[in-house]
This record gives C-alpha cells, structure tokens and sequence, in this order.
C-alpha cells in the first residue's frame, strides 16, 4: 500500500471518528435538552389537575398583583347582582365557563387574560368599561379555571374560543357590538379573531401582545438561565404534538396583517416577556386603518394599569369613544 492510500485511509478515519463525536454529541444534548423542555413545557402550558390555575390570585408572592387581584374582586362582588353565569363549548368539544356582567347596555367587553389567570383576574380591568357604558364579559381561558382542557394554545386556540365565546353571547343577548381587552397571550387572542373578521368585534385593546410564541419562549427560557438552543424548538414541537398548533409559521405578526378594525396597542418600556423592541413593528404589520400606540415608562409585564392608572384609563376611554 503506498503512502497516497495510507494518507488517504487515515484523513477519511479522522474525519469519520469526528463525525461520530459530533453526531453522538448532538443526539447527547438533544436528549438532555428534551428533559429540560418537557418540564418546562409542562410546568407553563399543561394543566394536569383542577387545582393549577384555578380561580384565585395567581401570583400571591406578588404584592403588585395581590392588590390587582383583590381591587377586582371587590369589584366582583359589588356587581355580582348583575353577573349571569354563562358557558359555550369551544370547536373541539371543551366546555368553557364564563361571566356575564349585564348592566342593560347595548355593547360589551370581553376581557381577555394570559397565561395561567381566570375570569377573576379580569375583574380588575372591568370597571373602565362598565363607566364606560359596556356590559362585561370574563372568561376562564382553556385549562384555566372551571373550564375544561389539558393544553393551553399560545393565544392561537384561545382566539377561536375567543370567538365562540362572541357567538355565544350575541345569540343569548342579542349583544351585536364587542370590544376585545386582552392581556399578553389574550391581546393575541384577540388579534386572531379580529384577524379572520369577526362581525361583531368593533375594537382590539391589547396589552402586551408578542411578536411570536417562540420569540416569547426563547425569552422566558433565558430569563430562567437555560439554553433556549434546541430547548425552545424542543417546546415548539411540543406545542405541536400537544396542542395541535404551529407556533414557527402561525404568528401574530402575521395575523395582525389582516386586522381592520381599530386597534389600541398598550406598550410598557419594563416588559421582560413581550419585549418593547417588537411593539413598533407589531403596529406596523397592522391592517387596521386607525391603529394607536400608548408607551408607559413603568410596569411589568401585564401590570401596566396599576402604575399607570390615569394614563391607562385615559387612553382606553379616549379610543373606545371615539367619534371619527
């Protein structure tokens, strides 16, 4: 054997001998980071028992929140004469719970929450509706609450119960004119129903919408120090496998296109979760003829009203009455 074939043999074996440490290395962490994946996709987005996320103070470490929380309540119950309980089930068969403030009005709001919250925490939300002469809507989101459901859907499947949620109502009060409040994955909801144009929906208001499901997961999974390669794709085929929904190619940003109905967006400088350097291009995907954009300096992610009570207000009635 000359020394060509010999140089040759050898050059192929190491190139054959890294490949395998490559491969092996790959398929190691790909193993090691699905474990880290399925906890966390399980953790954040699988209901397995009536008692996660359950009505109640989601957050009672938080005192921000715990005041959000029990400001809403006391709301609740000074209103509960008027509140009807009320229930749809959603296109996949889930029975879906909800509350229906009656205040005689001809038009109403559906307060839509995030992740993890119930009709209770919408409670805070609804008083600068009702002084504003809508009747009130508040609902338990898919695996959240007294409604049904394993799988949360990155506001994807919230928007078509979203939309059930509209039917529903309108059929049991002749109610023909809706805006949506939705909160981070509830303002998504509300993009994807204002998307496929809903004849009932007038306005969106959302608070804290994202760019992107997986954007939102890539920043979370950062914010808790692990690596969002390949956990982050791991969770999106969860998502998939799971629930049903693609969160890679279904985006907001491509919803929004097809809004056409006005729409507020409500921006904080302080998000961590839906990251304020996308809130300028989610309004510029927009559809919508009259978009607007409000930006609070202070307040966390979904807390934007309680450290900017007058500004908020002010900002929600201005668009909601508007006579142009």
């Amino acid at each position: 054997m000359n020394t060509v074939n010999v140089s040759g043999i050898l050059i192929i074996a190491v190139i054959c001998f890294f490949a395998v440490i490559l491969i092996g290395g790959f398929i190691f962490m790909w193993v090691f980071c699905m474990k880290i994946a399925k906890k966390q996709y399980a953790n954040m987005f699988i209901r397995e028992s009536s008692d996660k996320w359950a009505r109640g103070n989601s957050a009672p470490d938080n005192p921000e929140h715990t005041v959000m929380f029990e400001t809403g309540m006391k709301w609740g119950n000074e209103n509960a004469p008027y509140m009807k309980e009320i229930e749809m089930t959603s296109f996949d068969g889930l029975k879906m719970k909800g509350e229906y403030f009656d205040f005689g009005y001809d038009r109403a709001c559906l307060i839509m929450a995030g992740r993890a919250e119930t009709c209770k925490y919408c409670y805070y939300f609804a008083d600068l509706y009702q002084k504003n002469n809508f009747n009130i809507i508040v609902v338990d989101p898919r695996a959240a609450g007294l409604s049904e459901g394993m799988y949360t859907g990155a506001g994807m499947l919230e928007g078509r119960d979203v939309d059930s949620w509209l039917k529903a109502v309108h059929e049991q009060f002749g109610i023909d004119h809706f805006v949506i409040h939705g909160i981070c994955i509830g303002s998504v909801a509300a993009i994807y129903v204002a998307s496929e144009h809903n004849p009932y929906v007038d306005a969106i208001v959302l608070e804290g919408p994202f760019i992107s499901f997986y954007n939102v997961l890539k920043q979370r999974t950062k914010n808790l120090g692990k690596p969002t390669f390949p956990v982050c794709l791991q969770m999106g085929l969860l998502f998939e496998k799971y629930a049903g929904i693609d969160i890679f190619s279904n985006t907001p940003i491509k919803a929004i296109r097809n809004v056409e109905v006005p729409q507020l967006m409500i921006c904080g400088r302080q998000d961590v979760s839906s990251l304020p350097k996308y809130f300028d291009k989610i309004n510029e995907a927009s559809g919508s003829k009259r978009k607007q954009m409000v930006w609070f300096d202070e307040g966390a992610h979904s807390h934007l009203r309680i450290r900017n009570l007058e500004g908020y207000d002010k900002a929600v009635t201005d668009f909601i009455n508007y006579g142009g």
